[in-house]
């Protein structure tokens, strides 16, 4: 009898265990953001140039969603990167909305709310949030919001070739907003490098990031490279050897002031606008060959299937870096199309469709709660994007897709509601530095347009005359909206130096 009960306890036993899964992995994130990145630069999209190839890049799109009508909160590096990394419109707590919006106390970063979830979390690259660079006391500071490691710099732009100590002392301004070089960060302390070009040691980090996991503790890696920023010229030798450019000598303190070289090798005038473009794609090339290295370091630790790769260019290309952005009129600077609309990719096998073109809007407000939501934190509602993680698997918009996309940038703004679009803008085009031929200038500078993006996505044919209730709609619908933002100001405790 004893023997009886024993099988059927076992029996029981073996019953539970079928009928109780274990808990779902947490996949992986991967965040990878490019800087500066056109529009026709990403060879997964079928409108991209003839002169751009990006075989690797084109890889997270094969193995996962392109999306053709993705979105910037604005169109320069900071305010953008404010919104990536928070959900929320900078707005709400940038009362300049404008180009420097910082990182208030009491808004939570992704790496943040990863963190408290139970993620390692390393940041390498840019970190840029357009207040207190240079320095690791900052709430902007990738150590003071949620990264457990740091290498990289905080600047708006940084030397590619520059990093070490030497040049950082005997350079008489080192320390530019953007015309910045010399040690980067490592954690909160300074470090030289020395023989290394910083995509490639970006790369180097994030793939010895990767091969130092073990066991089940899932990861976010945030990759944030400064390619393909100014100065654009900065590019390996087999690049120039490969796009056919002259190497252009580093800077040295003979030439006087950093400030002054950054300035002159970001025109079109030492650099013809022809070679502006084939720097570009070297400067690219590269890139595009790093990113190839992470992936197969993903694929060698059999990672990629349990990995979320989220993919976005900060803003648009810029015009003076050779950056291609048609069939969009304009470029970074402007609230043109070519100024918000940006490459922007997800993929997550198994989970998300493979090689799916998605046309539905979505932004880069909608990166954290699509984040959140994969890793098993489903509380989106204090978030101004949305998780798009359904929508993209039914085809369908997503809510947030539905409801008026609003930007403000200084004397800039636009209201994206449907296939409309309510824009003041103008081209960035101020005298002696021409725009590369690549951008294709607005229609309607400095004047109120509407235009229907679905029919027109290069801004040409102004309707505003023609369909003035709907400009009379979406222009109210976004002064409720700026009215909106500028009451939250209060909410927000603006960070200080500690």
């Amino acid at each position: 009898m004893k023997h009886i009960f024993a099988r059927a306890a076992c029996f029981v036993s073996i019953l539970l265990s079928a009928c109780t899964t274990a808990p779902e992995k947490k996949p992986n994130i991967i965040l990878i953001v490019t800087d500066d990145q056109g529009y026709a630069d990403l060879s997964a999209y079928s409108h991209v140039s003839k002169d751009c190839a990006t075989p690797n890049m084109d890889r997270i799109a094969k193995s996962g969603v392109l999306f053709t009508n993705g979105y910037a909160s604005a169109p320069v590096c900071s305010p953008s990167r404010a919104a990536i990394y928070t959900g929320k419109y900078q707005q709400r707590w940038d009362s300049a909305m404008y180009w420097s919006p910082g990182l208030p106390q009491n808004v939570l970063t992704l790496a943040e709310m990863l963190k408290s979830a139970g993620y390692i979390t390393q940041k390498v690259g840019k970190s840029d949030f357009g207040k207190h660079y240079h320095t690791a006391r900052a709430r902007e500071f990738p150590t003071r919001h949620g990264y457990d490691h740091f290498l990289g710099f905080s600047a708006h732009a940084h030397d590619y070739f520059l990093l070490d100590e030497d040049i950082e002392k005997a350079t008489p301004d080192p320390y530019g907003p953007s015309e910045a070089l010399g040690r980067l960060f490592r954690d909160t302390a300074k470090e030289s490098f020395r023989n290394t070009y910083t995509t490639d040691l970006f790369t180097d980090e994030a793939i010895r990031f990767i091969n130092r996991q073990q066991g089940d503790t899932p990861f976010f890696l945030d990759l944030s490279y400064n390619a393909v920023h100014h100065l654009i010229h900065e590019v390996p030798q087999k690049y120039l050897d490969k796009w056919g450019v002259r190497k252009i000598p580093d800077y040295d303190t003979a030439y006087g002031k950093y400030a002054q070289y950054y300035w002159d090798y970001t025109q079109v005038n030492k650099i013809t606008d022809e070679e502006m473009r084939r720097y570009y794609l070297a400067n690219l090339n590269c890139l595009d060959d790093n990113i190839g290295r992470l992936l197969q370091a993903l694929q060698a630790r059999h990672m990629l299937e349990n990995t979320l790769i989220i993919f976005v260019s900060d803003n648009g290309g810029e015009p003076l870096s050779g950056a291609n952005n048609l069939p969009l009129c304009g470029s970074k600077y402007t609230m043109h199309e070519g100024g918000i609309r940006v490459p922007f990719m997800m993929s997550w096998p198994g989970r998300l469709p493979e090689g799916k073109i998605y046309g539905h809007r979505v932004s880069a407000l909608d990166i954290v709660p699509t984040t959140l939501e994969a890793a098993g934190i489903s509380d989106t509602a204090k978030f101004d994007g949305v998780s798009v993680l359904r929508p993209i698997k039914e085809d369908r918009p997503s809510q947030a897709a539905m409801a008026p996309l609003c930007f403000q940038f200084d004397k800039h703004y636009a209201v994206i509601d449907g296939p409309w679009k309510l824009v003041h803008t103008f081209d960035y085009n101020p005298a002696n530095r021409p725009i590369t031929s690549q951008i294709l200038l607005g229609a309607h500078n400095n004047e109120l347009a509407l235009y229907n993006l679905e029919q027109d996505p290069g801004e040409r044919n102004n309707l505003i005359e023609r369909e003035p209730a709907i400009a009379a709609k979406l222009k109210e619908h976004f002064a409720q909206w700026k009215a909106a933002m500028r009451a939250d100001h209060p909410h927000y405790r603006q960070a200080a130096m500690r």
